[in-house]
């Protein structure tokens, strides 16, 4: 008889519970486990295969949970959490609307603990993978090294004097450009690659309208020497459409062409006021569209998310500062596509599904590293409390998680192979305190800016 081999040892086992893959099988474990070691998934199955095999230093029981891939949220700038709440109805974006709290009003030290809370809720809602950017985007990026989320991080490039924007008004500003673009630069130097390629860095033109023609064409000749992915905004609001075309005759797609920026390493969010002229040209360069279901609806619009992806665009989902709840943009992308091809049911959850986990990680080059649970790949998983009423019953697991769940069913949290939530608490830093604090920045921000918040009110 061959010899007896002892098991292989891991640093964390996840016993039990019902195991969605998400990879290209739809693998489903009903009884499963998965053995981590270092950052890595190294064995995924039947609990009692891995369990023979693997030996932890640590067991967590998830008998009757669920557990899934982690959240791959494209598009956010944490700062900006200051304005939720408050932008819905008093402007359409925060850079055009005059005096709110955001970017070129905010010192360091203030983006610093706003981006903290915005990681914390990402963490909290389920999303182990963030793209953000933002003025003083090492702000950001501490924030991410901090509290232990995967993230790409990217500085906030434009030439357009934001004050002015505030007043509909285009100046631009070659020193703003180098500016801005120096900062960005010193983020790449001082983060890209941090922990073992746990945080990321790439270039982010603001938007067509707000980079002058001069200052997208450097930026792409800076991203192409980077390498990586490059994010903006476009097609956002009809006012950057009729200013390119009042700047160049051109689209903003045509802008971002002639500049060399429109290529499949592109992720645009938005994409709301599009030519159809341009689904095409959009389809043929390869981009990826960063849907934002949540924000473009709280303003009336609906992005032609499915022409789009009839055209060749790839598409993948994101919050956008509103809200860190990637759950709640699943159901509300499919809802709204809906409403768009006038009540068809064009999608369903396991659609959305893709968008929120493995799209997203292809997109950023993380394909074989997140977005699914299989060996070999990074330990990003969510284990969701079952246990909660909302998140029963499961059936197929796909539409109990995209039109019921929210973030709050998220009991814990792994990135990196790194428990970041555990039971709903923040393993890395104090999680109300993080609230705490953030909530007397935007007191003070809110208040030269003439508001008066609730919670400094005394009587009627």
């Amino acid at each position: 008889m061959p010899p007896e081999t002892s098991p292989a040892a891991c640093d964390l086992i996840l016993s039990g519970g019902t195991i969605l893959t998400l990879d290209d099988a739809d693998t489903v474990f009903a009884d499963g486990a998965i053995a981590v070691r270092r950052r890595d998934i190294v064995a995924i199955g039947p609990r009692e295969t891995v369990e023979a095999a693997w030996t932890a230093a640590r067991r967590v029981d998830c008998t009757g949970r669920l557990l899934m891939p982690g959240l791959v949220n494209v598009h956010n700038h944490t700062p900006l959490m200051i304005t939720r709440g408050m932008i819905e109805d008093i402007g359409f974006a925060p850079m055009f609307t005059p005096g709110i709290p955001q970017g070129h009003r905010l010192s360091e030290e203030e983006a610093s603990l706003l981006a903290r809370l915005g990681v914390y809720e990402m963490l909290r809602n389920g999303c182990t993978t963030l793209v953000d950017f933002y003025r003083y985007p090492q702000a950001l990026a501490r924030a991410h090294a901090e509290l232990g989320s995967r993230a790409v991080i990217a500085g906030r490039v434009h030439d357009a004097d934001p004050e002015e924007l505030t007043r509909r008004r285009y100046v631009y500003n070659p020193g703003l450009a180098r500016e801005t673009i120096a900062e960005n630069a010193d983020l790449i130097a001082a983060f890209d690659g941090f922990d073992a390629g746990r945080i990321r860095c790439d270039w982010a033109p603001h938007a067509p309208d707000t980079c002058s023609d001069a200052c997208l064409r450097e930026v792409a000749e800076l991203a192409r020497w980077h390498g990586g992915n490059i994010h903006t905004h476009l097609c956002q609001s009809g006012i950057e459409v009729e200013q390119v075309h009042a700047r160049s005759g051109r689209t903003p797609p045509q802008a971002l062409e002639d500049a060399g920026l429109l290529d499949p390493r592109l992720i645009a969010a938005h994409c709301i006021h599009i030519d159809p002229e341009d689904y095409v040209r959009l389809g043929a360069a390869g981009i990826a569209l960063a849907y934002t279901p949540i924000g473009n609806a709280k303003t009336g619009r609906i992005a032609p998310v499915l022409d789009l992806a009839e055209s060749g665009v790839a598409v993948t989902l994101c919050t956008d500062t509103f809200s860190g709840d990637l759950f709640e943009a699943m159901r509300w992308a499919v809802a709204m596509q809906r409403v768009k091809r006038d009540g068809q049911s064009v999608l369903d959850a396991r659609t959305a599904l893709r968008w929120a986990t493995q799209a997203g990680a292809e997109r950023l080059g993380l394909g074989d590293k997140i977005g699914a649970l299989t060996a070999g790949r990074r330990a990003d998983i969510l284990i969701m409390d079952t246990d909660a009423p909302g998140l029963a019953p499961v059936i197929d697991g796909y539409g109990i998680l995209v039109w019921s769940a929210n973030g709050g069913h998220v009991r814990s949290v792994i990135v990196d192979g790194r428990m970041v939530i555990e039971d709903g608490r923040l393993t890395t830093a104090d999680g109300p305190a993080l609230v705490r604090e953030a909530q007397k920045v935007a007191e003070r921000l809110w208040t030269t800016a003439g508001r008066n918040p609730v919670s400094r009110r005394v009587g009627a």
